[in-house]
């Protein structure tokens, strides 16, 4: 089982921070995750986890970055189910009362799909 972590960029420090305590707290894998869109390469998108990892964690231990292409949502969900998930671990964007109501956005996908677990990380 694993803990996964979906960033948009490589600034998202307090949802690797958050997955990582998760991790280690039940002694998982965490798995950080960027999705980019397919017209990018998987290197880019792995090389942003790859940073969000740097950026959060001084000396991380069992800690993976990822990435895929396609549409974020439904990449996150695939993700955790190919890697058995038992927490998704999301940053998700203010919205306006407006786009609350739209339920378009990927952390709302996310949470309405998922199989396991959701936990949102609100701003600092």
């Amino acid at each position: 089982m694993s803990i996964l972590a979906a960033v948009d960029d490589a600034d998202e420090s307090r949802v690797v921070q958050r997955g990582y305590e998760l991790a280690q707290a039940f002694g998982e894998e965490l798995v950080v995750l960027n999705v980019q869109p397919e017209t990018e390469a998987v290197s880019a998108a792995e090389e942003i986890a790859t940073n969000a990892i740097r950026l959060a964690l001084d000396d991380p231990e069992n800690v993976t970055a990822a990435g895929a292409l396609g549409d974020p949502a439904a990449r996150i969900l695939r993700e955790a189910e190919d890697r058995d998930a038992s927490y998704i671990v999301l940053g998700p964007r203010k919205q306006t009362p407006i786009g609350k109501a739209l339920m378009g956005s990927v952390s709302q996908l996310v949470l309405l799909n998922a199989d396991c677990t959701v936990a949102f990380v609100s701003e600092e």
